[in-house]
């Protein structure tokens, strides 16, 4: 069933995130997988479905690792929801629309924490963080997504179309 697929792609973004590249990471820079995990599922599944799986996501790692609750589950809220708007587009199956929506995505929450971070009392160098570490995070997401939305999109669409046609013959008898 496509719930198994999204649940386990949802957890190995969780230990990607949190624990392989909380250790390993390239200069501090690492991707965002849970929202490239997000845009994806927004585009296999729809803008509600991708919001919501986001929403719940979000809010289970602002709990687990957040600072402020909310935040992150904004964040993927919106990037589930933004991968929806690709929903059943016949563009969507190119996975340039997947990479570089999450790569948007992942600025986008970049900026976001660190309008937060800045609320909050800490102090930056905007151009450098810019430069060091939210542009090569945003790309790092990017492809990060493509290989998400090759993995998911064989198991997720077959279920799906398999969950319409069984509600497609279900109506008509």
């Amino acid at each position: 069933m496509y719930r198994t697929s999204v649940l386990l792609s949802v957890c190995v973004a969780f230990f990607l995130d949190s624990i392989l590249f909380a250790r390993f990471n390239i200069m501090g820079i690492r991707p965002d997988c849970l929202l490239a995990v997000m845009v994806s599922l927004g585009i296999l599944l729809g803008p509600v479905e991708g919001a919501i799986i986001g929403c719940v996501a979000g809010l289970l790692f602002d709990v687990l690792f957040g600072r402020a609750i909310g935040l992150y589950a904004m964040a993927h809220m919106l990037a589930g929801a933004a991968g929806g708007l690709f929903f059943k587009k016949f563009y969507a199956d190119n996975l340039i629309i997947p990479g570089v929506l999450a790569s948007i995505a992942a600025f986008v929450k970049e900026n976001i924490m660190a309008v937060s971070v800045r609320l909050m009392g800490g102090s930056f160098g905007y151009i450098r963080m810019l430069i060091t570490y939210m542009v090569p995070c945003a790309l790092l997401t990017g492809v990060v997504c493509v290989l998400a939305h090759l993995w998911l999109k064989p198991a997720v669409r077959q279920q799906v179309k398999k969950r319409y046609e069984r509600h497609a013959g279900g109506s008509m008898r």
